[in-house]
This record gives C-alpha cells, sequence and structure tokens, in this order.
C-alpha cells in the first residue's frame, strides 16, 4: 500500500499501530510503500531503528497511526485535496515532529 492510500482511509486506522514508511530516492512521498505495524509493549520499548531493522528492514518510522488521525482532522479544511493533505503530513514529519 503507498502513503497517499493509507490516508484515503484514516477513518480505518487502527490507531494503535505505527507507520513505517520507505523513502524513494531518499524522500519520503506521496506514492512511498508503508507498513503498518501493531507492536507489543516490548516492542514499543525499541529504539525505532530496532523495530525496522527487526521487523521492516528497508523501511523508517514514520508517525504513530493515532497521531496521523488527529494530524489529519485538523488540517481537512486547510488543505482541500488528499495530495495536499499527503504532502503537508510529509513535511510535518520531516521538519516539525
Amino acid at each position: 500500500m503507498k502513503l497517499i492510500e493509507f490516508l484515503q482511509n484514516t477513518e480505518k486506522i487502527d490507531e494503535e499501530s505505527v507507520l513505517y514508511v520507505k523513502r524513494i530516492d531518499g524522500q519520503f512521498l506521496p506514492e512511498s510503500e508503508i507498513t503498518i505495524l501493531n507492536l507489543t509493549e516490548e516492542e514499543l520499548e525499541w529504539k525505532t531503528y530496532e523495530v525496522t531493522e527487526k521487523k521492516c528492514p528497508g523501511f523508517e518510522y514514520f508517525m504513530e497511526s493515532f497521531l496521523i488521525k488527529e494530524f489529519m482532522e485538523d488540517i481537512s479544511s486547510q488543505y482541500p485535496t488528499i495530495e495536499k493533505k499527503c504532502n503537508r503530513l510529509i513535511h510535518y514529519v520531516e521538519f516539525d515532529a
């Protein structure tokens, strides 16, 4: 699944999950492949690079799903298209989070 596809269905997001995304040419993009993990209590204590090494090599930590859902709700009126919302989320993850 691509990041933009994931964001089109935020009402179905399992808020306990964590999103990991694969960069394309060094960047997170709307077309970036994602993996969604439901981590155990023990795994939640691991450093993010340990999770990616053991559970999803080639991916990077992106954000907890409940935060993504909240963020998308907060910007819904400011950004009219899913593409603009996705790009705003990427910018937030890269520079503000």
